[in-house]
């Protein structure tokens, strides 16, 4: 009987330990994941505006996911765009839509 005890205790702490665990973990919530983004501004070493889209290739910060109202920044000659809605691919490409130019 006390080995059914110990294991049983062993059972439940581990289950406790991941309990706290996954209370203190914020929610994967892709709209607040999109929130964190807003406001980014990406430097690309290439940029294709087709107004209101923004295309631009190599960028940085390489990351990935939604983003909106963010600028688009081409390295080669600094003009700057501003985005209301997107999507990066890590460094290899970001796409904004409804975007104008931004004047200084």
């Amino acid at each position: 009987m006390p080995c059914r005890a110990v294991a049983l205790s062993t059972v439940l702490a581990a289950a406790l330990g991941a309990a706290a665990l996954l209370l203190t973990t914020p929610p994967a919530d892709p709209a607040q994941a999109s929130a964190e983004r807003a406001g980014e501004m990406l430097v690309c070493e290439q940029v294709e505006s087709r107004y209101p889209e923004v295309f631009g290739r190599n960028c940085d910060p390489a990351q990935g996911g939604p983003l909106s109202d963010f600028t688009v920044i081409d390295r080669r000659n600094d003009n700057t765009y501003h985005c209301r809605t997107g999507w990066a691919e890590g460094s290899l490409w970001a796409d904004g839509q409804n975007c104008r130019p931004r004047r200084g």
